[in-house]
């Protein structure tokens, strides 16, 4: 078995696509999804997905001096632990059957607007966007595209071609109109104002995460959704102006 290969910090190899192995660990662990059998290729977890993880991040981590990506990736935070929470959950496998990072303007988790990279044998894809964006900022979303579904719509054309690799979707809506947006109803977003998630998403396949392919389609992704990010960190920002507790956050 392989041994990992330890690099400081700041200096990992190029990325060179999750390899055959790491598809090959997911596919057993989806049949054995048990802590005996994970512990005896934990070493393989390690060197296979979640060092190669890293090594993807720091593609994105801008030592390189690119400002041009929107975000950027941090080997130590952006990625996502494979133990599963099953404290509420009736399904008690232990682990995910897949990894997942995400990328933000600072690296960390928990920020609005991300690049999320989601690597599973046969469901590879990467998305951009704002998931489960909090209240105040999901009130404010909605209150800009109801104002102005035009500038939204047009923001969210170049995802709605036909021909598009690109998909504009959610992982959850509102079966009625929110409160306090009834009368919007017939506009021609009333759609999205039920939304609670908002994402672009490129399927990927398994051929391009196991090559360096899949920094190009990342880089992609990122500059085709730079207008919508920002549109929706601009709006963010207005939200926390408009947020009374904004003193307590700050300390005061």
């Amino acid at each position: 078995m392989k041994r990992r290969l330890e690099f400081p910090e700041d200096v990992r190899p190029d990325f060179q696509g999750f390899s055959k192995e790491a598809f090959a660990f997911f596919e057993g662990l989806a049949r054995n999804n048990e802590r005996p059998w994970f512990m005896a290729r934990k070493e393989l977890y390690d060197t296979e997905v979640k060092f190669a993880m890293e090594c993807l991040l720091g593609e994105f981590s801008g030592a390189a001096g690119d400002d041009s990506f929107p975000v950027r990736g941090d080997p130590g935070r952006g990625m996502f632990r494979i133990y599963r929470d099953v404290r509420f959950s009736k399904d008690k496998s232990p682990y995910k059957t897949h990894v997942g990072a995400v990328m933000t303007r600072t690296g960390s988790k928990g920020e609005p607007g991300l690049v999320y990279v989601h690597i599973q044998p046969g469901e590879c894809f990467v998305s951009a966007g704002f998931y489960s964006p909090g209240k105040e900022f999901l009130h404010a979303w909605r209150q800009r595209i109801a104002e102005d579904p035009d500038a939204f719509l047009e923001l969210a054309a170049p995802f709605l071609t036909p021909r598009s690799r690109y998909s504009f979707g959610h992982r959850g809506a509102l079966k009625t109109m929110p409160r306090g947006f009834q009368e919007y109803a017939e506009s021609p977003v009333a759609e999205y104002l039920k939304w609670k998630h908002f994402l672009v998403t490129r399927k990927v396949t398994d051929r391009q995460a196991q090559s360096r392919k899949l920094i190009g389609i990342i880089r992609e992704l990122g500059e085709i959704a730079t207008p919508f990010l920002e549109f929706g960190w601009a709006v963010h920002e207005t939200s926390m102006e408009d947020d009374p507790r904004r003193h307590m956050r700050a300390g005061e």
